[in-house]
């Protein structure tokens, strides 16, 4: 083990993992991928005494996450630490694999997103290996982060056919030191308009496409305005529709005879992300019922569930000790805060894991200048030992 402080250590475990291009290759076509990164943490982890799984995902064999378990030397509870190896692409980065401090921070691709969040799990669950503890401590690496999940998706299918089950899961995405208490779904359908072209000095010969696509639009701006006038959530403010993509017409003089929308819809908890398509049909029909002769399709091309965290039990219990320990002089506690995009929680929550989401951040999410704040690096794993401890000791009521 590292004669460095734990805060020392996550600093320059973070230093190397930046160093590793982890691009996704489904963002960046020719990208390395999640290959080289979950080789080096795989071997670190066999070093420090776990039993380490690399897992493939069906859908692409060369997109490889980590899976790693430490059993204690007696039975008790299990806590799963969570983090993605993938990271978007560099375009515009002078140096982005170089990584550099200046100012109380740590630049370069995924500081912030999230491989210091990764380093701090790492050095958290070496030390509790170390020091021997009862139950269980599982590090989960997952490729796809950032695009379609395939990596959580393996993972979880791995961690059921191994009979692992797990009282809470970690998540470390950025967070400030904030705790994500709860965040948005989504749904995008993909709508097709097909019309009848005609020349465009003969506009009665047409079914015009575009003036059926802005008619659309207008049904999306009123659906959004709907949700807007229901109560806001606490956290999330209110769900949404928004029209993301929009192409029609071929000529200048052809009245367009088709066009294609994306329609995206975020959802708040309760709401199910699938009833998207049966809104935006609803929207469809609305439309088609004042243009004759207009044909509509729409389709689900994707799908996320909304997010709450638990309240009571295990989740709740390790996240109250993570911030208590996070606050120890810190100037402002740790806060309950909602996200308004999509977060991989959904996933653990759904297949029965209880989770929490707290990790280091900065500035630079996806830009061409990524960092992450030294100070909340540093403080992060030290404060994930204590509440892990906590966990495994069996104390679950909050």
């Amino acid at each position: 083990m590292s004669d460095l402080s734990p805060g020392d250590d996550a600093l320059e475990l973070a230093r190397l993992l930046i160093s590793i291009d982890s691009v996704s290759p489904s963002l960046v076509p020719g990208a390395p991928g999640e290959g080289r990164i979950a080789a080096v943490i795989a071997q670190r982890l066999e070093g420090a005494g776990f039993v380490v799984d690399l897992v493939p995902a069906p859908e692409d064999a060369q997109r490889v996450s980590v899976v790693a378990v430490h059993a204690g030397s007696w039975p008790g509870p299990t806590v799963v630490f969570n983090g993605h190896l993938d990271t978007v692409g560099v375009e515009g980065m002078a140096d982005p694999f170089n990584p550099r401090i200046a100012d109380g921070k740590l630049f370069g691709r995924g500081a912030s997103d999230m491989k210091s969040g990764l380093a701090g799990l790492l050095v958290a669950a070496e030390r509790l290996a170390a020091a021997d503890h009862p139950g269980t401590v599982v590090f989960t690496g997952v490729a796809d982060e950032e695009d379609a999940s395939v990596g959580a998706a393996a993972v979880l299918r791995h961690l059921a056919e191994r009979g692992v089950t797990a009282d809470v899961c970690l998540i470390a995405e950025p967070t400030w030191l904030d705790r994500i208490a709860a965040h948005r779904g989504y749904a995008v359908v993909e709508v097709t308009l097909q019309g009848t072209a005609a020349h465009s000095s003969q506009p009665g010969l047409a079914v015009d496409a575009i003036r059926a696509l802005g008619a659309l639009l207008q049904e999306v701006e009123r659906a959004d305005d709907e949700l807007h006038r229901r109560p806001a959530h606490p956290l999330l403010d209110h769900g949404s529709f928004t029209t993301t993509v929009v192409r029609a017409g071929s000529a200048p003089f052809t009245i367009a005879a088709d066009a294609t929308l994306a329609i995206e819809r975020r959802t708040l908890p309760g709401e199910r992300a699938e009833d998207a398509l049966v809104e935006v049909q609803s929207m469809l029909d609305a439309v088609a019922a004042k243009m004759p002769g207009l044909r509509t399709s729409a389709r689900l091309t994707h799908q996320r569930e909304s997010w709450e965290a638990d309240e009571h039990g295990a989740a709740a219990r390790f996240a109250d000790v993570l911030a208590a320990e996070l606050s120890r002089d810190a100037e402002a506690a740790p806060a309950a805060v909602g996200a308004p995009y999509w977060m991989e929680s959904a996933l653990w929550q759904a297949a029965g894991i209880p989770t929490v989401v707290c990790g280091p951040a900065g500035g630079g999410l996806h830009a061409v200048e990524e960092w992450v704040d030294l100070d909340q690096l540093r403080r992060f794993p030290q404060a994930v030992i204590a509440a892990t401890r906590d966990a495994l000791s069996g104390s679950s009521e909050a």
